[in-house]
């Protein structure tokens, strides 16, 4: 059987396509490949519900992920929507095992307790053994080969959860030569997180998570020869280059429509913003508050601290759909926090001392923009530019016989470069 190995890159543009295709090691994958470049992701362009898109090939007003958090005002720590549940269609992970094939995934969002043979799933714990949470949502076939490597477990690390992921995945291809295994790093998006879209620490990110492609890439050859190998690479989304947060909050209480301290409880709360990078899901429980909120709100995109505004309908235009009542897009260098400041605009600065700093969750057709590499047995190469990582489980499903119900993607094979 032919084996295949989905690596999402989180935060990959296709402008780092160069970075990979120099690798003499990746060549032959070069060689039979279907690149497509400025893949669109969705709103918002947020790393959980993008995956949520990626594996489904569905919107979030679908698959029910519509942002990366829990809404929970005051809470110490901000639960992540970690558990495979939160998904409400099939995925690829659902196609692949009903076909028969062994699978596996390490550290993908929203994977825990996902249906998956061999998981090392993306959760984590704030106040207790971070290990332990891992185990316990990961099904147990592979829990000695997590705590083999539980020294790399370290949440202020994104450089040593990228290594932990990859020791968990050579062990695992070692162990049960799965099928399919899907895997994910975030080294890339949490360095252009703190230093902006474009800096040399971005692209020594890249490398290492390139090196470390490689070297899983060396151990399935050990069994599987490249010519029955397959290989995906994709990014879920862009960032943009942000110099400062905007408080929907403290502006909510200078207009007097939230209360301070802000209660524990959203039902308790006339109206509370729920940041989501670039833009923010509006709460409002106060419903005679809307027209007022609502000129606020053209009042702030005339000024440039909004880039546009949606309503609860508008947003379902776009893809989204769930509890809130409006978004709120950024203005040009702008993102949104759920801190109450002293004031409405507090500027940031970058982990170099830099003006900017590199957000996401913006609106799918702005900023650089992710791409999807397949490469297959016999295929033929060719590019295509500017479609959507809904595309990416309708093709994989064709490329690999799968059934393609239900999915709003369209299968990228069956279009003309």
């Amino acid at each position: 059987m032919v084996k295949l190995l989905v690596l999402s890159i989180d935060a990959m543009f296709s402008s780092d396509l160069a970075q990979l295709k120099c690798r003499p090691k990746l060549a032959p994958f070069f060689q039979r490949c279907l690149t497509v470049q400025d893949m669109r992701p969705i709103y918002p362009a947020l790393t959980y519900p993008c995956h949520a898109s990626i594996v489904s090939g569905n919107l979030p007003c679908i698959h029910g992920v519509y942002q990366n958090l829990e809404c929970r005002p005051n809470a110490k720590y901000q639960d992540w929507k970690w558990y495979y549940s939160e998904i409400q269609c099939q995925t690829l992970f659902d196609r692949f095992r009903k076909a028969g094939w062994s699978t596996s995934a390490i550290f993908w969002p929203v994977s825990a307790n996902a249906p998956v043979d061999y998981l090392v799933p993306e959760i984590w714990s704030y106040n207790d053994d971070p290990v332990k949470i891992i185990k316990a949502t990961s099904g147990g076939a592979v829990d000695h080969i997590i705590e083999r490597h539980r020294d790399d477990v370290d949440f202020t690390s994104k450089f040593k959860l990228d290594r932990f992921s990859k020791n968990c995945a050579l062990d695992i291809v070692d162990e049960f030569d799965p099928d399919v295994m899907f895997l994910h790093f975030s080294l890339v998006d949490h360095t252009r997180h703190g230093y902006g879209t474009h800096h040399e620490q971005v692209q020594q990110a890249f490398d290492q998570c390139a090196v470390w492609l490689e070297e899983i890439l060396d151990h399935i050859q050990v069994r599987t020869p490249t010519e029955e190998l397959s290989l995906a690479v994709l990014g879920d989304h862009g960032h943009l280059n942000c110099r400062g947060n905007l408080s929907m909050n403290t502006y909510f209480v200078q207009q007097g429509w939230l209360s301070t301290p802000i209660p524990d409880q959203l039902k308790d709360c006339e109206v509370y913003c729920h940041a989501a990078g670039v833009s923010a899901q509006i709460y409002v429980n106060n419903k005679a508050l809307c027209p007022d909120m609502e000129a606020a709100f053209r009042h702030l995109q005339d000024e440039g601290w909004l880039f546009s505004w949606y309503n609860k309908q508008q947003a379902a235009e776009q893809g989204l759909t769930g509890p809130f009542d409006y978004v709120l897009e950024g203005g040009e260098g702008y993102f949104f926090t759920n801190a109450v400041n002293p004031s409405f605009f507090t500027p940031v600065t970058a982990k170099d001392g830099g003006p900017w700093i590199g957000k996401h969750g913006h609106l799918p057709t702005r900023g650089e923009k992710p791409p999807f590499l397949l490469s297959c047995p016999g295929m033929q190469s060719r590019q295509l530019h500017d479609h959507s990582i809904l595309d990416i489980a309708p093709t994989l499903c064709a490329q690999f016989q799968l059934e393609q119900d239900g999915m709003q993607g369209e299968n990228l094979l069956e279009v003309q470069a």
